[in-house]
């Protein structure tokens, strides 16, 4: 288990908040070097998971030509918590096609989004990993919202 906290500490003072953008490497595998990155939105504005995941993916398909989303659905993960999932594939100009997955967690009113991209081979190998680190997200690893 990894955890970021013990990387580190830093003070901040009243009026500052953390609004990190976490970004995990993976392995280097069929010529993709695997990255997982992981906002934390502290302020959500949106009422249910759903919401939550279309406010992030809308821009996404207006803004790339050529999107074919492959799946965009809520789901139950093996521990009983809800998800949301937003795979799309894509083929930027470079010709490479890429499957980019994010997956929606709300936990304790914050909304986490954990994104990465995948070749069409490791989709199916790597992308299992990711979920598992998704099901690792649990209360008590992060720091709840003050008030």
């Amino acid at each position: 288990m990894i955890s970021t906290k013990d990387r580190f500490k830093i003070n901040l003072p009243d009026g500052w908040e953390d609004q990190t953008v976490y970004t995990f490497r993976g392995p280097d595998n069929s010529g993709v070097q695997h990255m997982m990155m992981l906002n934390v939105d502290r302020h959500l504005q949106a009422e249910d998971i759903t919401s939550f995941a279309e406010e992030k993916t809308d821009p996404i398909i207006q803004a790339l030509q050529g999107v074919e989303v492959l799946k965009d659905e809520e789901v139950t993960l093996e521990n009983g918590n809800p998800v949301y999932e937003f795979v799309y594939k894509w083929v930027p100009s470079d010709g490479n096609v890429i499957f980019q997955k994010h997956v929606f967690v709300i936990k304790d009113g914050i909304g986490f989004n954990f994104s990465a991209g995948f070749s069409k081979k490791t989709i199916k190998t790597i992308g299992t990993q990711m979920s598992e680190i998704v099901e690792s997200l649990l209360p008590g690893t992060y720091l709840p919202i003050e008030d």
